[in-house]
């Protein structure tokens, strides 16, 4: 527990209890628990802070009655409550504030909740009834452990807070944020597991982060195909199969359990074998090859219908030109190959489905740390093209 004057400021007297008030409101909103009391006088400015310890690991706490005491109560613990300031800890906490200081009161928090000012290994406490003190600890710490929540990175968090936070990114749907909160875990891109999700968050909240983080991985995978059966059309994952292998084409269905070719979609052919071509593809283009009269063509609209032949036909010549359409307009990523077109801005694109940083003027893959280092490269045809000229 805090209870100090606020250091005295050389600056006008009411800009100081501007930023003395504006500092602890500060401190208020992000440690509401801590703060209790702010007390303005003739004196100066009282403010009272408790401050509990979090001890990460859980470190070893001995209680004896003296210095002198052989006989020890002990307890591993996790957790410290706020307790009264020795005053070479206080005279240290007074050294942390200098005049050219934006805020000393969340260095303060952070400095004691964190146990920096302990030494490394087991702590001792002397108190005169060390039976009656480790029951109490052992209370605090198992409050604390339900009040706040460790995760598999041995950082700790407020439960409710957390609660809140990746409750409120799952019912969005965005699970990529539903990790550690500490900076350090964020710039390393950490997702929480599922234990841990588990442990902060309600059932349906981690049916429905289960089910998000499916769709996304099958949103990922580059080889991801709907089923082709017309009933189903269920998401079936790439295969465990070499790209190079026959046996990659294999695709079983998770839901109808139909096996097919990922590349025809037709029933499994075999690892071997050829896709073979559609029929309704195989009579078109003969059909659009034969002349206008050929018995050939006449014998077609005898067996297919004229009409259906003439759909057919008009459809084939549609997806052709969309595919022309396609390959002159767009690139495919390098990553998953889906085609992308950019309608302005510089070469170095993104992927919005597999997140593969590549050129769009030569198709290659790019450093996603380091991208524009691509186009500086002598001999290559996006060399100083990071920008179309014509967009300029």
């Amino acid at each position: 527990m805090l209870s100090s004057p606020t250091i005295p400021c050389d600056d006008g007297i009411e800009e100081c209890a501007m930023m003395q008030e504006e500092e602890w409101e500060v401190l208020k909103s992000i440690y509401p628990d801590v703060c209790i009391s702010n007390d303005a006088s003739p004196s100066g400015r009282m403010i009272k802070l408790e401050i509990p310890v979090e001890l990460s690991p859980a470190r070893s706490v001995s209680i004896a009655a003296s210095p002198q005491s052989h006989s020890h109560a002990t307890s591993a613990l996790t957790a410290l409550p706020p307790f009264l300031l020795a005053s070479d800890l206080h005279a240290r906490l007074a050294g942390m504030w200098t005049h050219d200081s934006q805020g000393v009161l969340y260095a303060w928090v952070a400095f004691i909740s964190g146990a920096e000012f302990l030494k490394s290994g087991d702590i001792t406490i002397f108190n005169s009834s060390p039976l009656t003190l480790l029951p109490l600890l052992e209370s605090y710490n198992t409050h604390a452990q339900d009040a706040c929540v460790r995760l598999a990175c041995d950082h700790v968090f407020c439960h409710s807070c957390l609660t809140d936070f990746w409750g409120s990114c799952i019912r969005e749907g965005d699970i990529g944020r539903v990790g550690c909160p500490d900076p350090v875990c964020v710039k390393a891109g950490y997702e929480a597991g599922e234990e841990d999700v588990a442990r902060v968050v309600e059932e349906e909240e981690v049916t429905r982060w289960k089910w998000l983080r499916a769709k996304r991985a099958l949103e990922r995978d580059p080889g991801m195909v709907h089923c082709p059966v017309a009933l189903c059309q269920t998401a079936v994952p790439s295969g465990k199969e070499d790209g190079e292998s026959g046996w990659a084409r294999l695709r079983t269905c998770p839901r109808c359990e139909f096996s097919f070719c990922a590349f025809c979609r037709r029933t499994w052919h075999g690892p071997i074998s050829e896709c073979p071509l559609r029929v309704t593809e195989s009579f078109v283009t003969e059909y659009m090859e034969l002349a206008e009269g050929d018995v050939r063509r006449s014998e077609i609209e005898r067996r297919w219908g004229k009409r259906n032949v003439e759909r057919l036909v008009m459809k084939y010549e549609e997806d052709r030109m969309n595919h022309e359409w396609i390959s002159r307009c767009s690139v495919g990523c390098p990553g998953c190959g889906v085609q992308v077109e950019k309608s302005a801005g510089c070469n170095h694109m993104t992927c919005i489905k597999c997140k593969q940083h590549f050129c769009y003027l030569c198709g290659e893959k790019i450093s996603r740390t380091e991208p524009y280092k691509h186009f500086n490269i002598i001999g290559k045809i996006c060399f100083e093209k990071l920008f179309d000229v014509g967009s300029l």
